[in-house]
C-alpha cells in the first residue's frame, strides 16, 4: 500500500512526539509531508530532527495536500480542520476535542463525507465502556479530575474566579458544571471532558468536577457512569507530560494507540 501523505497542524508537546514517533514506528505506512505551526522556529526545529522532505503550508493547503491530517494546535482551529478535511473526505484526527462540542453541523458532516474523523480516548478509562452502556440506556455520567496546580495554570476560569493557585494548599474543588462548562473554564486542561460527553450523554448531562492541590504529583480521571448496564467506574493516574504538564503522558500514548488503529487492519474495542 502506498505510504499516507500525512501534515501534522500544532507542534507543541504533543505534535512535536507525534511527528517524532511518526518518522520512527509508521515510515512504511506514512510520511510527515506537512507541518503547520505559528511559530516558524519550530517548524525548521522539528524538519532538521525528524521530517527534512516535510514542507511548510498553511493549515489549509495542508488539509487539502494530506491523506491523514493531524490536529494537536488548540480548540479554536479544531473544528475548522474538521469540517474542511471532512468536506474533501480526508481522514482526519483530532486531539483538541473541545473544540467538536459545539460544533452543530458536525452530525450532518459525517453523514455526508466519504472521509473519516477519529478521537482518541485521551488521558481517559474506560471509553469503550461508556460506548458500549451507550447501546442501552445510560443515565449518568460523571468525570471527576484532580491536577497539580500547575498543571492548570492560564486556565480563564482561574482569572474570572479570582482563583488563586499559590493560595490553594490541600485539596480544593475548583469547579463543578457539565462538559461544555468545563471545556470553557479550562481549554487546555480538561480535554478528557469533550472525549466522555461524545461518547456518552453529550455535553450538557456530562457532570464534571475538579479539584487542584499542590498534593497531587499526576493527573487523575474518575468516571463514574450508571444505566440499565449497571455501574461502570474507571479511574486513571497518569504522569504528565515532560514538555509540558498541562498534558498528561497518557494521552500522548493514546494518540499513538489510534494512529496504530489507523494504520491496522485490525480494530480492538468498542
Amino acid at each position: 500500500m502506498k505510504p499516507l501523505k500525512i501534515g501534522v497542524i500544532g507542534l507543541g508537546a504533543i505534535g512535536s512526539r507525534l511527528v517524532e514517533i511518526l518518522s520512527r514506528e509508521f515510515h512504511r505506512q506514512g510520511r510527515i509531508a506537512y507541518l503547520c505551526d505559528l511559530r516558524k522556529e519550530k517548524i525548521l526545529e522539528i524538519r532538521k530532527k525528524f521530517a527534512p522532505q516535510a514542507r511548510a503550508l498553511s493549515w489549509q493547503r495542508l488539509v487539502a495536500s494530506s491523506d491523514l491530517v493531524i490536529e494537536t494546535a488548540s480548540q479554536e482551529i479544531a473544528f475548522p480542520v474538521a469540517q474542511r478535511a471532512l468536506r474533501l473526505n480526508k481522514q482526519v484526527l483530532i486531539l483538541s476535542v473541545g473544540g467538536l462540542l459545539a460544533a452543530k453541523d458536525l452530525a450532518s458532516l459525517l453523514e455526508k463525507t466519504k472521509g473519516r474523523l477519529w478521537i482518541p480516548s485521551g488521558a481517559l478509562a474506560g471509553i469503550d465502556g461508556i460506548l458500549a452502556a451507550g447501546a442501552g440506556t445510560l443515565r449518568q455520567v460523571t468525570l471527576t479530575t484532580r491536577k497539580p496546580v500547575r498543571g492548570l495554570e492560564g486556565a480563564p476560569y482561574l482569572n474570572e474566579k479570582g482563583i488563586r493557585l499559590d493560595a490553594i494548599k490541600k485539596p480544593t474543588l475548583i469547579f463543578e458544571g457539565n462538559a461544555l462548562e468545563a471545556i470553557r473554564a479550562f481549554p487546555k486542561n480538561v480535554n478528557v471532558a469533550a472525549t466522555l460527553a461524545l461518547a456518552g450523554v453529550g455535553a450538557e448531562k456530562t457532570r464534571v468536577r475538579v479539584f487542584a492541590s499542590p498534593t497531587y504529583r499526576e493527573n487523575q480521571h474518575e468516571v463514574v457512569a450508571e444505566g440499565d448496564f449497571g455501574t461502570l467506574r474507571a479511574e486513571v493516574r497518569s504522569r504528565p507530560s515532560a514538555s509540558n504538564p498541562k498534558t498528561s503522558e497518557l494521552a500522548i500514548l493514546s494518540a499513538v494507540a489510534t494512529l496504530r488503529k489507523i494504520f491496522s487492519r485490525i480494530h480492538l474495542g468498542s
